[in-house]
């Protein structure tokens, strides 16, 4: 809707009040005329009314008919007079005059009225007038009876006229009004919108840049001092215009000049560049080179000084031989922070993400960092949660690098105590998970101070010059910046002289479900007492026995466990594990190790250190059935159980470690370096485990070698002079014949993503960092040369029990036990009320559900899901107190397994009697108040022991 202009404003300005007050001036007047008129038919009719009224007193009382006649007929005559109706005494009707009555009847009854009364329809007035007789007209009595009534009706449509006549007129007069005004408002506005205009006309030119435009001074007053003012406004424009016009020339002179300059700073500042990128590609290749300069001879230092501390040397040789080793170690580190530090820096650390276990890649960490833990006596525990899964897809190198930065830091700055690392899922959905790593310690802390310079290049925790620890303080950073690059966070918590908790996630990919590791089985069903003093050591080997099925026995020490022995508490223990690494080894010590042979009558597994072979053959002699010395992984944990419960080994054995055994001469490799020192350790590795080692100094010579002999392995240098590994590897490739692929290893001293793929699109198949050690070597050897290799203890067989006889239940045993014991699902949780509650309220979610897909399974005839099933639920009541539906699960379970389906229906039936008793008593129970009940028990029992045995 457009904006109405000056003019129109004007004009509505001027009318619009002029026509609002000629409204109300006509309405007013035509209000009061049309009253009067109105007020004067009232008084006339009323007068006429009254004098018909009193005229008839005397007809009306002499009953003189042709008087009244008269009377009336004359009463008809008067203007505007309808129609006349008499009524008699009785208000009866007794003559009437006229057309009949137009108006309504009376709201009262005639006989009531005893004065004049006046009823207004639309059209008509009517008066109803008693009439008295001539006496009473003369005695004027208070109230007399009326002779009768008689009814005038006059006809108001001649007033009508009148009242429309005066509206009309009163128009007519408005309208006249009106035109003379309108004629006015019209000159008015004329001679005010026209100069009006001038001005906004000159306006829109000064707009649209004519400057030259005026508006004509022809106006008078204000509107004269206006066009003035637009005009020396005009002229102001005009000035200023060509001052800036002026301004803006001399400023794209500046500019360009300018702009010259700029571009002769540009020229000199990309030749700047140039030379910059050119310097720092010099920087870049020469930090790489440098670092494979030292690290080539470091490399040597590190491998014959293993080497050396294999052999026989007085006790002040093996001191010097550990401080040439530890030094090169930390040399070693120091470079390889800085050239990942310098990659990182430049943006050219790619990560190699392929499927790798977890759990094995944080024991690999431990492991190697096992000696610096075990030189302070520490406590470091890897508690890895079951439900993460351990094959998963990332950089096993870059994450066991921020492992190791992260651990051997906490070791680092904990004089005792304990280092606890832990592995949770912190987010999954669908096959990606974030996986969140924690490594917590008992150390020195970190003030907030400190805290706030971490994560930042060569920060280090006590920069003064008397500070204790060292380190480059490049491990942080470097860690950040791959947890970062691996899709995570990383952060810490710490308090000063309490301990820190370093923590990082990383998002990963689950690997397929073929290449998870298998589910591993043969101790379902055992009974394993393990006495460790250290409370998280004795949690880690408690989740790893229960992740294999196994029942956990937890003793504090020696002591407890033959106190607990003596006082005829067995608990059907089928192993025993005795972790003496961090004990003193005494007469108690021995004693316990003969009291577990002979009360338990069960294998004994001895975990010791690996520094005292005669102490640990004493503890074979006292009766310890076999044993394994710190560090060892999971994998050879449950080895080393499951050779205790086999038949054929059953004898006391002695073996320290499952490790990897000789090596048979009939493997042919060929060694491939520049480097004399490097060569020589390698040859003198592989020669100590019985290979047929043939050596190469150059590409060249490896390319005339591996052409004319044929080789099971080859070990191949990356950075040699004339003719580099990968150039060499690529011409053996192409003389290779189609039916032959030898393995070619890389030996490289610190390989990143982008230079392994590399190395794999040359044709190499694995690669080997360096340093290099023996077991390394084991390791490529038997992974690539596959049936030449073999461990010098059997793989472990499976047991078939189909033969065993059917495994009963004691039915008094189950009818000694309780439904619920809830003090149990406390000893399971640790004490822990709210961890008992939620394991006890998760199993009676599921029980309903699992008791009805028992019974289908079982009717359906699929065994094999009703054999999981069954295991499932048996699994959730280890961690609740119901011991009779587990062992009514156990029970089902083993039938299951053995193939005694025959037997399955009795089995059933006692596993739904004990899940409908565990609900019985939930819904009869009030189970918060037992919990309560139950935590004082507990606390009881904790009170009079050191530690409650789990039962």
């Amino acid at each position: 809707m457009n904006p109405l202009g000056l003019q129109n404003r004007l004009l509505y300005i001027s009318l619009i009040p002029a026509l609002i007050l000629g409204l109300l001036a006509v309405g007013w007047f035509t209000h009061i005329d049309i009253s009067q008129q109105k007020k004067a038919f009232a008084e006339r009719t009323e007068t006429v009314a009254n004098r018909l009224a009193d005229t008839l007193s005397a007809p009306v009382a002499d009953a003189d008919d042709e008087l009244l006649e008269t009377l009336i007929r004359r009463s008809l005559n008067e203007r505007d007079a309808r129609s006349i109706r008499l009524f008699n005494a009785s208000a009866a009707e007794w003559a009437m005059h006229g057309p009949s009555p137009l108006g309504p009847a009376y709201p009262i009854s005639i006989s009531d009225t005893r004065q004049l009364r006046l009823y207004e329809g639309d059209r008509t007035f009517r008066y109803l007038v008693p009439v008295f007789s001539p006496e009473d007209l003369r005695t004027a009595l208070p109230s007399p009876r009326p002779l009768g009534w008689v009814e005038l009706e006059f006809d108001y449509a001649s007033t009508q006229v009148g009242h429309y006549q005066t509206i009309l007129r009163n128009l007519s007069l408005l309208l006249v009004a009106l035109f003379i005004i309108s004629g006015i408002a019209f000159y008015l506005n004329r001679e005010i919108t026209r100069p009006v205009q001038s001005m906004i006309k000159t306006v829109v030119d000064i707009r649209e840049g004519n400057l030259e435009s005026r508006v004509p001074e022809t106006s008078k007053g204000e509107l004269r001092e206006l066009e003035e003012g637009i005009n020396a406004m005009a002229m102001t424009i005009k000035d200023a215009y060509n001052d800036m016009q002026n301004s803006v020339e001399q400023a794209t002179l500046d500019l360009r000049e300018t702009l010259e300059t700029i571009e002769i700073q540009n020229i000199e500042l990309d030749m700047a560049r140039r030379e910059a990128q050119q310097a720092n590609q010099v920087k870049t290749e020469f930090l790489a080179n440098m670092s494979h300069e030292i690290r080539t001879p470091l490399n040597g230092i590190i491998g014959f000084a293993r080497l050396l501390a294999r052999s026989n040397l007085t006790k002040k040789q093996e001191d010097y031989i550990s401080t040439i080793m530890s030094s090169s170690q930390v040399l070693l580190t120091i470079i390889n922070d800085v050239l990942d530090f310098c990659k990182i820096e430049a943006g050219k650390l790619m990560l190699d993400n392929r499927s790798t276990n977890l759990r094995e890649s944080i024991e690999e960490v431990l492991t190697m960092l096992d000696p610096a833990s075990s030189a302070k006596n520490l406590e470091v525990v890897s508690l890895f949660f079951a439900d993460v899964p351990e094959q998963l897809v990332f950089d096993p190198l870059r994450l066991k690098q921020v492992l190791t930065n992260l651990i051997s830091n906490a070791i680092k700055f904990t004089n005792e105590g304990s280092v606890v690392i832990r592995t949770m899922i912190e987010q999954q959905q669908g096959n990606k998970v974030t996986v969140r790593v924690s490594v917590t310690d008992t150390g020195i802390g970190l003030s907030k101070t400190q805290q706030k310079a971490l994560f930042q290049a060569f920060a280090q925790a006590d920069s003064s010059t008397a500070r204790e620890f060292g380190g480059t303080g490049l491990g942080l950073v470097i860690s950040k910046r791959l947890v970062e690059q691996m899709g995570g966070d990383i952060g810490l918590e710490s308090k000063k002289d309490e301990g820190s908790t370093f923590w990082f996630n990383i998002k990963a990919d689950v690997a397929p479900a073929a290449q998870q590791p298998p589910k591993l089985k043969g101790l379902e069903q055992q009974s394993v007492a393990v006495v460790e003093p250290r409370e998280m050591t004795r949690l880690a080997y408690q989740h790893q026995i229960e992740g294999w099925g196994a029942v956990a026995r937890e003793f504090e020490s020696a002591a407890a466990l033959a106190e607990s022995l003596q006082s005829g508490n067995q608990y059907g223990v089928t192993l025993a594990i005795l972790d003496v690494s961090s004990q003193e080894h005494n007469d108690e010590l021995y004693r316990t190790i003969l009291t577990i042979d002979r009360e338990l009558s069960c294998p004994t597994l001895v975990i010791a250190n690996a520094n005292d072979e005669n102490i640990n053959a004493h503890l074979l002699e006292q009766g310890a059935h076999y044993y394994l010395t710190r560090p060892f992984r999971s994998g050879e944990l449950y080895q080393a159980l499951l050779k205790l419960i086999e038949p054929e080994h059953e004898g006391r054995e002695h073996h320290k470690e499952l490790s990897l055994g000789h090596v048979r001469s009939v493997v042919s490799v060929l060694a491939v370096d520049d480097n004399p020192a490097n060569l020589k350790l390698i040859v003198t590795l592989l020669e100590s485990l019985g290979v047929e080692v043939t050596s190469a100094s150059s590409g060249e010579e490896a390319v005339k070698l591996a052409t004319d002999t044929v080789f099971d392995l080859v070990f191949m240098d990356i950075q040699m002079p004339s003719m580099d590994g990968m150039a060499a590897t690529r011409q053996i490739r192409r003389a290779e014949p189609s039916n032959r692929h030898v393995p070619i290893i890389a030996l490289t001293a610190h390989a990143l993503a982008e230079e392994r793929e590399a190395m794999l699109e040359a044709g190499m198949d694995d690669y080997l960092a360096k340093p290099i050690d023996e077991d390394q070597l084991q390791r490529t050897l038997f992974k690539w040369t596959g049936a030449t290799l073999q461990r010098q203890a059997e793989t472990p067989r499976v047991i078939e029990n189909s033969q065993d006889p059917a495994p009963e239940i004691d039915n008094q045993t189950l009818a000694d036990l309780p439904v619920v014991d809830l003090v149990m699902g406390l000893e399971k949780a640790n004490g822990k009320l709210s961890l008992a509650k939620d394991m006890f309220s998760m199993l009676l979610d599921t029980l309903t559900k699992d008791q009805q897909q028992i019974n289908q399974l079982y009717q359906q005839g699929d065994y094999k899901a009703l054999l999981e099933l069954v295991h499932r639920l048996h699994g959730a009541t280890h961690y609740c107190g119901v011991p009779r539906l587990r062992m009514t699960a156990m029970h089902t379970e083993s039938l299951l397994k053995q193939g005694f389906y025959s037997m399955l229906e009795d089995a059933l039936f006692m596993l739904n009697d004990e899940i409908n008793n565990v609900g019985h008593w939930h819904a009869e129970q009030n189970v918060d108040r037992s919990f309560e009940q139950a935590v004082k028990v507990y606390a009881y029992q904790m009170k009079n022991r050191k530690k409650p045995v789990k039962v």
